[in-house]
């Protein structure tokens, strides 16, 4: 064996060792988002308070129907018909002074976060909490859905902000 390849197996082994460890430490952050998913719920955060979000209670808000813009990357834009209700109305059934902040970003299951103003954010119009489309439920990640919570904004031309399997939304 030469000395390059015996330093890539000590390389390698090392490599496996750590994400070994980190996928240990990791379980339980793993094993809670998968139960949130399971159970239909997500956390919104203001200024030091949590709240849970159930299904129930995006349910009782009314959820309406939304056409919004959505264009995959190389495809023309397509319009897409979802239900739910505006984040707004979720901050506002919570008690939420959402004026009090500047920002508001969203994290998924799957790790990816999106950003947006809080003038985007709280605008009736704009930015929806949706649990089902075409009058179907979006379903788990496990299940080859897309929720059971997604962020969408109507105006957001490349629908590139929207956030699927919907964990946390941050006031900030």
């Amino acid at each position: 064996m030469s000395k390059n390849t015996k330093l890539i197996t000590v390389i390698t082994a090392g490599l496996v060792v750590v994400v070994a460890v980190f996928a240990f430490l990791n379980r339980e952050n793993i094993a809670s988002k998968k139960e949130a998913q399971e159970s239909g719920v997500f956390v919104l955060h203001a200024g030091g308070e949590e709240f849970t979000v159930t299904m129930d209670d995006i349910e009782a808000l009314s959820p309406f129907t939304i056409v919004a813009n959505f264009r995959r990357s190389g495809q023309a834009a397509t319009n897409r018909t979802f239900q739910g209700v505006s984040l707004k109305a979720v901050a506002e059934k919570l008690g939420v002074d959402f004026s009090r902040y500047a920002s508001v970003s969203f994290l998924a299951a799957d790790g990816y976060a999106s950003a947006l103003t809080i003038a985007e954010a709280m605008d009736d119009n704009n930015c929806y909490i949706v649990i089902a489309e075409e009058n179907r439920p979006l379903g788990t990640r496990e299940s080859g859905g897309s929720g059971p919570f997604m962020m969408i904004m109507a105006h957001d031309q490349f629908s590139q902000r929207w956030c699927k399997f919907l964990l946390e939304v941050n006031l900030r």
